[in-house]
């Protein structure tokens, strides 16, 4: 029996990647348990069953931090322990702290990760390395859903311009569109950016995707448009960078309705009169 949510995201997805226009699919990392690697605490994996069907539209990046610090499989369970103020990362049958080795390790490897120029990263929920949200912090013994994984957290602090997310939110058709629309408006900001940026392509990516952006948010594109005016006198390499990073936390809202038919009166107002005399109709039906 076919899973109609899979089957709608499978769409959306391909609607995506057929948008792009591009040869180079998007790159995208991800934790490898998800993508069926015996790399679990336990010597097993979480293979998510969306990502298996997707891999033909992206580039997948494989990344476990606690087999990147040299911790074996199977191993010792690891949790977040709040201590002196701050945040370890703790093994707690033998007292081992591996917060340093983690800091070190998620600095080099969000570096390589920039530099092989991903699109979006898909992290394992309630890791204590991975999650994003709502991991367990332990308090003398007592855990709190109240914290983010090291390796999360230090990758989404370097680099708040690249899409983030959670496998579990995946589910969500809303949520994994919004997300796969990140993707994409990102994996044409690499494109572009391997040309190198001028004040000039700026202007014209941003025209490109003014319309995206008011279906997420309606004062995105004045936003980004001030941005690029007021600081023209910016390196355009620094002013794009600049640039993507206020277009993602725009883009970082869930769609509504209302946002989308502005955008599509928008585009419609733009069309040559004899196509937009037929589109009337079709225009009616936001209201």
């Amino acid at each position: 029996m076919q899973n109609p949510c899979l089957e709608t995201t499978l769409y959306i997805l391909n609607r995506v990647v057929q948008y792009m226009e591009e040869a180079q699919l998007p790159k995208i990392a991800v934790s490898a348990c998800l993508l069926g690697e015996q790399v679990r605490y336990n010597g097993g994996h979480c293979n998510h069953r969306l990502l298996q069907s997707v891999s033909k539209n992206i580039e997948t990046i494989p990344i476990c931090p606690e087999v990147g610090i040299g911790m074996g499989t199977p191993r010792p369970t690891i949790r977040l322990v709040h201590e002196d103020e701050k945040i370890h990362l703790i093994e707690p049958k033998s007292g081992t702290d591996y917060t340093e080795d983690m800091m070190n390790w998620s600095e080099l490897q969000s570096d390589f990760l920039l530099k092989q120029r991903i699109s979006g990263i898909i992290l394992k929920k309630d890791s204590p390395s991975c999650g994003l949200e709502r991991v367990k912090v332990y308090h003398n013994g007592n855990p709190r859903k109240e914290g983010q994984g090291v390796f999360a957290m230090v990758f989404t602090s370097l680099n708040p311009q690249i899409p983030a997310i959670e496998e579990g939110r995946l589910n969500d058709a809303v949520q994994m569109e919004n997300f796969f629309a990140r993707v994409g408006m990102m994996h044409r900001w690499w494109e572009r950016d391997e040309q190198g940026w001028t004040l000039a392509s700026l202007q014209q990516f941003h025209s490109e995707h003014k319309l995206l952006l008011q279906s997420r948010s309606p004062n995105a594109p004045a936003a980004l448009g001030r941005l690029i005016s007021n600081h023209s006198d910016h390196h355009p390499q620094q002013l794009a960078l600049e640039y993507i990073t206020l277009a993602q936390s725009h883009m970082n809202t869930i769609v509504q309705r209302k946002h989308v038919a502005g955008a599509l009166r928008r585009a419609v107002g733009r069309l040559p009169e004899t196509i937009s005399g037929k589109a009337s109709t079709t225009s009616s039906f936001m209201d």
